[in-house]
């Protein structure tokens, strides 16, 4: 092994195929042919000459030296684009927003001309996604994610404590089966949503009914289908106030009693580190944090 380094390419090649465990992902996402991907590894285990991944079949194993380089090459990487940003121009233009859906529809883009009107020198420009976005590949500069937190390599923070509670049709109280109390949501459809699926159970047992069950369960995929479903009659869902206020409002649901519990997750601010120097996001977090605390 040489006291030269590899390519910076090819360090970057490496930390996308060790993430993606797929020279064809990895290739894809930095826009070259597995094949040249491939070379590019070759040449960086040649060069340090030791091997970094197991060819399987199919896929890729990190080998005990692929995961101690990993962490050094994933610093070495972040490094770079912090000192390369801190050297550039001030940060101008639209502060890019990668957010969950639910959020957006339901709570941001409501708010928006709030913000505009808070820090007219900051535009933004959302995505509202179901995915997590990729900061190492995608073009964002903070993002909205659920979660406990906290996500490798990215500063995260928590914007909210969050309560959930039962929502259902205003008609549900009061039919047949009747929902006034909790151990009634046994004769009851309960609403999950697929990427919460122990929200009930958890729901019920912090409410003192930890073996409680439901008559019927349903899941969806979207936080919107699910509230529907409820204001349709179809059952009972978990929801908060920051999902569900203009539902409750306009009286589309109902809370059938008051309880509540706190829930583990909660929505996070997630930046890159060196995200923090950036006035676009430091403005974009205090409103946040001011604007839900409301």
């Amino acid at each position: 092994m040489t006291e030269e380094l590899p390519p910076i390419a090819s360090l970057r090649a490496f930390a996308r195929a060790a993430k993606t465990l797929s020279f064809k992902s990895a290739a894809e996402e930095l826009h070259v042919s597995p094949s040249a991907l491939s070379r590019q590894i070759q040449a960086v285990e040649q060069h340090l000459g030791v091997t970094l991944f197991r060819r399987l079949n199919p896929g890729l194993e990190l080998t005990d030296a692929g995961h101690r380089y990993l962490e050094t090459v994933e610093q070495v990487l972040r490094d770079l684009r912090a000192a390369q940003q801190a050297l550039g121009a001030p940060r101008t233009g639209a502060l890019r927003v990668s957010s969950l859906a639910s959020f957006t529809a339901k709570w941001l883009v409501p708010h928006r001309a709030e913000f505009e009107a808070a820090c007219p020198g900051v535009e933004l420009e959302i995505e509202a996604t179901l995915e997590y976005a990729d900061f190492e590949r995608d073009p964002v500069d903070v993002a909205i994610r659920f979660g406990t937190g906290p996500w490798e390599g990215l500063h995260s923070e928590p914007l909210l404590d969050l309560d959930f509670f039962p929502v259902c049709s205003p008609a549900a109280p009061k039919g047949d089966p009747p929902l006034t109390r909790i151990p009634e949501l046994a004769a009851h459809t309960w609403i999950h949503l697929s990427q919460l699926p122990h929200a009930w159970r958890e729901w019920v047992a912090a409410t003192g009914h930890p073996a409680l069950r439901s008559a019927r369960e349903v899941v969806y995929d979207h936080v919107d289908i699910a509230l529907s479903a409820a204001a349709a009659g179809q059952g009972v869902a978990l929801s908060s106030r920051i999902l569900c206020g203009a539902e409750l409002a306009d009286g589309r649901l109902c809370r059938p009693f008051e309880d509540v519990v706190r829930a583990r997750e909660t929505y996070h601010l997630v930046c890159r580190p060196e995200g923090l120097d950036d006035p676009r996001i430091a403005a974009f977090r205090d409103w946040l944090v001011e604007a839900l605390s409301a």
